[in-house]
């Protein structure tokens, strides 16, 4: 999905990011199994991920039409790939 970031100004494709925290996820495992395990399938599951900025993880992101995608194009404001 291509996207714009209103916090970083990105421009480009929309990266899946994982809700949550990694440090709490180790911690859970290193205490207990099974909530280690839940968080983790939690955090990999649709539920647990958001479409959003590669660059700065923001949630709140505009996403581009097919109209609007080649406007960017056209002036040159897309990343290099």
């Amino acid at each position: 999905m291509k996207i714009v970031c209103p916090s970083c100004s990105y421009v480009g494709e929309s990266k899946a990011i994982a809700r949550g925290s990694r440090k709490i996820e180790l911690a859970l495992w290193c205490c207990c199994l099974l909530p280690g395990m839940v968080y983790t399938m939690w955090r990999q599951s649709r539920e647990g991920q958001y479409e959003g900025c590669p660059n700065c993880r923001e949630a709140n992101v505009r996403t581009l039409k097919r109209k609007d995608w080649k406007i960017y194009e056209r002036h040159g404001r897309l990343p290099a790939s």
